[in-house]
């Protein structure tokens, strides 16, 4: 896979009489792929191709805040399925909480207009999955593999880097409402309001942490779970993330 600009510099590069090889030696990448590339220019019609695998694909809309915020639920409670032709997407949310369910799913409508996106009852009517079938899904997320994530190395790419700093507060949004809870923290006479992110991944941990710590927030880390209950920390969460009731 060879991002846009690489593949764009061949077609120039080839457009100026040079033959397949030298335009491999150039830009580093086979001779066969510029030969492909030569015989199959690609498609200009925006939104049909997917921007990582140049396959053909269903328009989505992303916008920074949504991404993030999508991309900390699929942390959470996320999981890409691989079928013979097509990916499906599942967030598995606690029905108790409807106002978080009823926002992740018009975030998958936002992000998805041309795909369905459907919601099914489970585990005895306690969780609500909503799904929604692509073709790209991997592409988007690219933490799918094999396996739980807590077993596996999870870690963002640069431009999914860039995208969680561009929109921090819409990442921990995502992994409050996934993985996160909001209680109050009763201590002798005292009581005050406390967030709570739990985890079985450190990978995961460790990037909502570095979130916290880019918005100005000072998260207290523990074995599986990271903990935010200074007055100043929770007013911001309050007032960016809210609660899931």
């Amino acid at each position: 896979m060879h991002a846009a600009a690489t593949r764009q510099a061949a077609l120039d590069l080839i457009a100026t009489g040079l033959n397949d090889c030298a335009v491999a030696r150039r830009l580093g990448v086979p001779r066969t792929t510029v030969r492909d590339w030569r015989r199959r220019p690609p498609r200009r019609s925006p939104g049909l191709l997917c921007a990582r695998c140049w396959r053909p694909a269903r328009p989505c809309r992303f916008t920074p805040a949504d991404y993030a915020e999508l991309l900390g639920l699929y942390l959470g409670d996320g999981r890409i399925s691989q079928f013979a032709r097509t990916q499906r997407l599942r967030l598995s949310l606690d029905a108790r909480y409807p106002g978080v369910i009823a926002d992740a799913e018009a975030l998958l409508r936002r992000c998805f207009p041309h795909n369905r996106v459907m919601r099914v009852l489970a585990d005895r009517d306690h969780t609500i999955v909503l799904a929604v079938y692509s073709q790209h899904l991997a592409c988007l997320f690219p933490q799918h593999g094999t396996g739980k994530k807590h077993d596996r190395r999870v870690a963002l790419e640069p431009w999914q880097d860039e995208v969680v700093a561009s929109a921090p507060w819409a990442f921990l949004r995502g992994c409050i409402r996934s993985d996160g809870c909001v209680f109050v923290n009763r201590t002798g006479r005292y009581e005050y309001l406390s967030y709570d992110f739990r985890n079985l991944s450190a990978d995961i941990l460790d990037l909502f942490e570095r979130t916290c710590v880019l918005v100005g927030l000072r998260p207290r880390r523990y074995a599986r779970r990271i903990r935010l209950y200074r007055r100043s920390d929770v007013a911001a969460l309050s007032e960016y993330v809210g609660g899931k009731a």
